[in-house]
């Protein structure tokens, strides 16, 4: 792994790095270069974070003028836009020399783009999203992020491209090398299996433990509203996934958790996760999420009707306005709304 130590400041020293959307990660790594003096441009279309941008007080652009007067770019627009946007606004306007960086590896991983041989191209992915990787460096720490130097006729691109994580922060914590092609199919399978999984466990126990007559809203709590779980799984991170249990779970759950571990996921499930890694490695994913885009994404409005007319989306419409409540009482409106949000 790359540290602090590793990164060079110098090595981007009178460089102007443009970034390209002031979305969920732009902003976080917009403020965070600023904040160890690098040069920001803010490259986005005329929307609501280009108007975020101005009030944050960075000089903000058209994306093509952004990039125009850079010779670093940053691409933080989502996935599905990255082809019109290079094609048409960033491609015609980098020069030899420039560094382009993904944060994630999803355009090149599936040809979505056409790189130009006259560029350095890195993979800088931080695997934690836009808030923390703030709130982190302020704190002093930071957050984990993948790099992959994909393209370097510069000889230059590994030491530029560590000395832009360790503006934003991410080798405090440290940086790994991984390609992007790795990156892109880890990102998606958890976003494909492991995550639906994980809503799905949470769901079906709600659905058990409710049609048995139990009360909703404690339900909610013990089953993740409560948060407990969530920082069973924060010390986990650090721990390690059993050692967890092991030193925090008292002899009632470790027993518990043993006596079923390995038993409620049979192999039709490990089926299931192979059936879903072909799928993206061979590029059906893809496919299909092209023709969903085209379409405008009808699934999503399906999906979304679907939850929010759930028993377990109705309960913690309940429990949030139950915090309301307090919140009215005692006056302290903004615990109540804190409150809440944890609990989401």
């Amino acid at each position: 792994m790359y540290f602090d130590r590793d990164a060079n400041p110098q090595d981007i020293e009178g460089e102007r790095v443009a970034v390209i959307g002031y979305g969920i990660q732009g902003k976080a790594f917009a403020v965070n270069l600023r904040d160890s003096g690098v040069a920001v441009l803010v490259g986005n279309r005329d929307d609501e974070y280009r108007k975020a941008a101005i009030e944050d007080g960075f000089d903000t652009r058209t994306i093509a003028d952004a990039v125009a007067d850079a010779s670093i770019i940053l691409l933080l627009v989502p996935d599905e836009a990255h082809q019109e946007v290079y094609h048409s606004q960033i491609s015609p306007h980098l020069d030899d020399g420039d560094l382009l960086v993904f944060a994630h590896g999803f355009s090149v991983r599936f040809a979505r783009i056409a790189l130009p041989p006259n560029v350095d191209v890195a993979l800088l992915a931080p695997k934690m999203f836009g808030k923390p990787i703030r709130q982190r460096y302020l704190d002093g720490s930071g957050v984990l992020a993948f790099l992959d130097v994909i393209a370097d006729p510069s000889g230059r691109t590994l030491r530029r491209s560590l000395a832009i994580a360790q503006a934003v922060g991410f080798t405090r914590y440290g940086v790994l090398p991984v390609s992007h092609a790795v990156e892109t199919e880890l990102d998606l399978f958890q976003e494909q299996f492991l995550t639906p999984m994980l809503i799905d466990a949470i769901r079906i126990s709600f659905e058990v433990l409710t049609e048995s007559g139990y009360d909703p809203i404690p339900v909610l709590l013990d089953m993740h509203a409560s948060g407990e779980m969530a920082e069973m799984l924060i010390e986990a991170a650090s721990t390690g996934l059993f050692e967890v249990i092991e030193q925090q779970g008292s002899p009632t759950c470790r027993f518990g958790v043993q006596r079923y571990l390995g038993t409620l996921l049979g192999e039709e499930v490990r089926d299931k996760g192979r059936r879903i890694l072909a799928d993206i490695r061979d590029g059906g994913f893809v496919e299909a999420l092209s023709a969903e885009a085209a379409a405008g994404y009808p699934s999503l409005a399906e999906y979304q009707r679907e939850y929010r007319a759930s028993g377990i989306t109705k309960a913690h419409d309940r429990y949030r306005s139950m915090l309301d409540e307090r919140g009215a009482a005692t006056g302290v409106a903004d615990a109540g709304e804190k409150g809440a949000k944890n609990a989401a």
